[in-house]
């Protein structure tokens, strides 16, 4: 008569070894999701750094442009036709001043000399076309609700509001499409009218 040995072999069986690969699938989805993830948003910040710094740069620019202008010709929420004096532009030949031009079209904000003219330069592009609806540029008078137009004499414009927003289309999902809004107070210097700059 025959006898069978049972052999004690170690090992996986088959069923094992798919149960275990199955595992270690769902294990590696799960880590390279979460570190996706990671990445985009990591991107996402980058990009909205990098276009927070560009905002704040134009901003300045724009700051330093209105805040000695000694007259205005033309004033609308997408553009601003004004005079700086002999005295804040070395380079003006012109005793009353040199004109420029500051305006919003489309997704860009240029800035063009318009007495001697010089060409238009872009200070900040990739904005919203519709700028988030605000309007870039609005003006008022010292009471801070009294707008301010051209029909008024430049010693009543106490204040321009300046807001630009960009569309930020980051890598990531969470900022797709979001608006970005960046709003500043220019508080003429040069018209004589005394009042501290507003917080808004």
């Amino acid at each position: 008569m025959h006898q069978w040995k049972i052999n004690n072999e170690l090992g996986f069986t088959l069923i094992e070894m798919i149960a275990a690969l199955v595992i270690l699938g769902i294990l590696a989805i799960a880590l390279s999701s979460a570190i996706m993830y990671g990445v985009q948003n990591l991107s996402s910040a980058r990009d909205a750094a990098q276009i927070s710094q560009k905002a704040q740069l134009a901003l300045a620019r724009i700051n330093r442009e209105l805040i000695n202008i000694s007259a205005v010709s033309s004033a609308t929420a997408t553009q601003i036709d004004y005079t700086l004096p002999q005295s804040i532009v070395p380079s003006c030949t012109l005793s009353a001043g040199c004109q420029y031009s500051m305006k919003k079209t489309g997704t860009q904000i240029t800035l063009e000399g318009t007495n001697p003219v010089v060409a238009a330069q872009i200070l900040i592009d990739g904005l919203d076309a519709a700028n988030g609806g605000n309007s870039f540029l609005t003006y008022f008078q010292a009471d801070g609700t009294t707008p301010w137009t051209t029909a008024n004499p430049i010693n009543q414009l106490a204040r321009i509001n300046i807001t630009i927003v960009i569309n930020l289309i980051g890598s990531g999902q969470l900022h797709q499409n979001q608006l970005l809004t960046f709003p500043t107070t220019v508080n003429p210097r040069l018209n004589g009218v005394q009042n501290a700059p507003s917080l808004i």
